[in-house]
């Protein structure tokens, strides 16, 4: 039989097959006490990294009880491809229940569409670019839970904490609804308009920007307003927040992409991606990975980590949307279809894994469903709903997001995330820093200083001239300067032959002064000016 599963706290001792287990709930590099002088802050840093390494202990011991594994669609033979398959193959060939949510919502009247979802993937929400907003539950069919028709441009939507709550960018300003479709909050200060919104749930934050550049940050649990920072780079309708470090990328018209901190008004990092306007932007769950579509037809993959592109793909028509899902299945749509490739962000993909076409619909976005091997197209006739299998995480931590969560288990679980909200300041590049000892000061600062010193003499190097006014900057004038600067071989024989000529006119100045070439030199008498020159011969 199986032997009995000993966690940390009993003493029991790993096996070769939990210690391989153990290399993915590792969280890299931990704090070390070493060096730390304070008795009380060596015993707190000792305690931590023993809670956490226990954790990730029992994590991968208890990985034989979870209860599902991913699995994705395989082909039989060498010339069977899986892009191939249509939906109504794929239904027929799985249970029900998964046949079930596969299925296509006509809304042709109000549409484009836009898409979210839920944290915990069961609440669909739908807007309508003419004013239609829907909440629905979408397992099983699409039901209807709420509707409204705000009867005014609908530009972008997203849940907040979860489903009681969503905020709509409207014409004017931004508001804010409850599950039932009664108007909350009137957010006037996000005028003139907002193009993009991002929730960050650790946060509580809600990101906007419009058509102004002005990304904005406003705290949902308090109504404040934490940041306004104007990005000075035009209009801007790209935007996602990274899962990883909630650090916002934009992508803007100039080709761009950003990062940015509610800290800084300035961007934390840059990358020239595109040669036209960005597109849409996707960052996989782990935040390595950033995909990058913009108007020239091209779809990148770059390493957040090195800041350097991976490879790139050509496509037919712009991508209009992307996103990745839990387990890193990239898709993208493409004028009327839309292509799903696995595998497509650490190496280069040969082929897309799946695809889905809406003749006569042109997808307007695409988002993956939380937990579900699901993906929902927001078209400009309705919503699809696509089956990919091996996209959704099988196994879910209830404490993160619950999909069977009751209403006291929700209520319980929005008190906890309020308790533990982050504050704005720990939004950084690299999570992993917060929480470290920094023994070292005084060699960081001496490496600051440097580093400032080699900027300051870097920018004095290429400083360029001043253009002096007055005739003095004339195009004849700086074409000469230019030319005084050239060394060339006839400038060098002119040289050498002045400096012979004064040379000759040097010497014979002395020889005069002598009185002949070989006599000796007189001694200075100050009579001498009145005495009468020598007549010449």
């Amino acid at each position: 039989g199986q032997p009995k599963l000993l966690s940390a706290s009993d003493g029991g001792k790993m096996n070769a097959a939990e210690r391989k287990r153990l290399s993915r709930y590792t969280r890299g590099d931990g704090n070390s006490s070493k060096g730390v002088t304070k008795p009380g802050l060596k015993r707190s840093i000792k305690r931590g990294e023993a809670k956490i390494g226990a954790a990730e202990r029992r994590a991968a011991q208890a990985e034989v009880l979870q209860p599902s594994e991913a699995g994705f669609l395989e082909a039989e033979g060498p010339l069977e491809r899986t892009c191939r398959v249509r939906q109504s193959q794929l239904a027929a060939m799985v249970d029900e229940q998964t046949a079930a949510k596969a299925y296509e919502v006509q809304l042709p009247d109000l549409g484009p569409y836009r898409v979210a979802f839920t944290a915990n993937g069961r609440r669909l929400l739908l807007g309508g670019r003419k004013g239609h907003v829907a909440v629905a539950r979408w397992e099983g069919g699409f039901h209807v839970l709420s509707e409204l028709q705000l009867r005014e441009t609908v530009r972008d939507l997203t849940f907040l904490r979860d489903h009681t709550m969503f905020a709509v960018a409207q014409h004017k300003n931004l508001y804010i609804y409850d599950a039932s479709g009664t108007e909350l909050h009137c957010l006037r200060s996000h005028r003139p308009d907002v193009q993009r919104l991002a929730y960050l749930k650790y946060h509580w934050l809600l990101a906007t920007v419009g058509s102004t550049g002005q990304l904005r940050y406003l705290d949902v649990s308090t109504g404040e307003n934490v940041s306004d920072i104007r990005t000075r780079l035009g209009e801007c309708d790209c935007m996602r927040a990274s899962p990883y470090n909630a650090v916002v990328h934009l992508g803007h018209t100039n080709g761009t992409v950003t990062l940015w901190t509610p800290n800084m008004h300035e961007p934390v990092a840059k990358l020239l991606c595109h040669k036209g306007a960005v597109a849409d932007l996707a960052i996989d769950r782990a935040g390595r990975y950033l995909a990058t579509s913009g108007r020239d037809g091209t779809l990148k993959v770059w390493d957040v980590r090195t800041y350097r592109p991976l490879h790139s793909y050509r496509t037919p028509r712009p991508v209009t949307s992307m996103d990745v899902s839990d387990r890193g299945l990239l898709a993208a749509a493409c004028g009327a279809a839309v292509q799903v490739f696995k595998d497509g962000l650490a190496a280069r993909a040969s082929a897309p894994y799946m695809t889905h076409r809406l003749p006569g619909r042109e997808a307007t976005v695409v988002r993956f469903c939380p937990y579900e091997d699901v993906l929902g197209v927001g078209h400009s006739r309705g919503y699809s709903s696509v089956l990919v299998p091996g996209a959704g995480e099988p196994n879910f931590d209830a404490f993160e997001a619950n999909p069977f969560e009751t209403r006291t288990q929700r209520r319980e679980a929005e008190v906890v995330a309020l308790l533990e909200k982050l504050p704005a300041e720990t939004i950084t590049l690299d999570p992993q820093q917060l929480g470290k000892v920094d023994r070292n000061q005084g060699e960081r600062q001496r490496e600051i200083q440097a580093a400032n010193a080699a900027r300051i003499a870097d920018i004095k190097a290429n400083r360029k001239a001043k253009r002096k006014t007055r005739g003095r900057s004339k195009a004849s004038r700086r074409a000469a300067k230019k030319e005084g600067n050239i060394i060339d071989e006839k400038r060098q024989r002119r040289k050498a032959q002045l400096e012979a000529q004064e040379q000759a006119k040097s010497k014979k100045r002395t020889n005069r002064a002598s009185g002949g070439a070989g006599a000796p030199p007189k001694p200075y008498d100050p009579l001498d000016r009145f005495v009468a020159p020598p007549a010449p011969a």
